[in-house]
């Protein structure tokens, strides 16, 4: 085994399926077309660690280093997560793993790789506190092996819908689950919800405010015409469709949008009228979970990615959850 390892700027001369290919598990977040565009974020400057066996890619592991004196990351906050030194980007270094993070931690689990890449990933980070977001148990082993010991502060249930569930029949899932998706379709009806789902290119409805208005009573801080971006950026990235379900409930309505990447339906962000009760958990459940589950059945899609959060609702109609790590290298 030959082991050529570089650090590049961009992912340009790499394909998107051998990318892909090191790691299957991310799904849209992760995608070599969303990296190339997080290298364009002025707030990082983006280091790829590439490794190659021969002709063969072996690990593509990015780097992000910051710039700045504040951090200015809403969703990568290392506060959040447990951190309680100082914080500044400019003596930071960001890997990542799902949550709109910077892409994967992608390399061959194998000692000769490990051994190359690592001797170079640590030389890209000297001085600076590094970062892990969102790592499944695997990553976490290859971290620890690349940047050395870990302190995982915090650890976040991330749900996907199964096969099963997405593509076979009601009568093959445990008995549970097969009631809750029912009792969700009868609630569904009597609540007299009706829902669309339309190409991002092709919609014209109040979603964007919705999401908004959502995440902000989360605590981000987030508008419209952000929303709007965003999903404008989605739209621009490879391999990536984007779609969004507007349903309705009397005078209510919610939003959500979805990214369609090779054979998966990620559920994105979600839009909801205030309040809580009966009839806002069932706009909730169709937004989330029905009609997404409609879309892939159409289209033969084998998995629904569902996000972090609400495990109840998500756990009884059958999501299986990956654990996902937080934390910081030790020095």
């Amino acid at each position: 085994m030959s082991i050529t390892v570089v650090v590049v700027d961009s992912l340009e001369d790499l394909g998107a399926d051998e990318f892909h290919a090191l790691d299957d598990t991310v799904g849209a977040l992760g995608s070599r077309g969303r990296l190339m565009q997080h290298t364009g974020d002025p707030r990082w400057e983006a280091r790829y660690v590439v490794a190659l066996d021969g002709d063969r890619l072996v690990a593509a592991v990015p780097i992000f280093l910051g710039h700045g004196d504040q951090w200015s990351d809403q969703i990568h906050f290392p506060a959040d997560w447990g951190y309680d030194g100082p914080l500044a980007q400019e003596k930071s270094a960001l890997v990542g793993g799902r949550l709109e993070i910077r892409g994967s931690l992608r390399c061959v689990d194998s000692p000769d790789v490990l051994r190359a890449v690592s001797e170079v990933c640590r030389s890209q980070v000297v001085g600076r506190e590094v970062f892990l977001g969102y790592l499944d148990p695997r990553q976490q082993r290859l971290a620890e092996a690349l940047f050395g010991p870990v302190r995982w502060t915090v650890q976040y249930e991330d749900f996907d819908y199964p096969r099963p569930v997405v593509l076979g029949p009601l009568a093959d899932l445990r008995r549970e689950v097969r009631q809750a998706i029912r009792h969700g379709e009868r609630k569904i009806a009597e609540f007299g919800v009706s829902a669309s789902v339309v190409p991002w290119s092709e919609y014209t409805g109040t979603g964007c405010d919705l999401i908004a208005a959502q995440n902000k009573r989360k605590g981000m801080t987030d508008h419209g015409a952000l929303v709007r971006y965003r999903l404008d950026q989605w739209a621009a990235c490879e391999e990536v469709s984007v779609f969004i379900v507007h349903a309705t409930m009397g005078d209510e309505e919610g939003a959500v949008s979805l990214l369609v990447y090779r054979d998966e339906v990620e559920v994105y962000e979600v839009g909801l009228p205030e309040g809580d009760g009966a009839a806002r958990r069932t706009l909730y459940t169709c937004l989330t979970f029905d009609e997404p589950r409609r879309l892939a059945r159409e289209h033969g899609y084998r998995k629904i990615r569902a996000g972090l959060g609400a495990g109840v609702p998500k756990k009884i109609r059958g999501a299986q959850p990956t654990l996902r790590g937080c934390g910081v290298v030790l020095p």
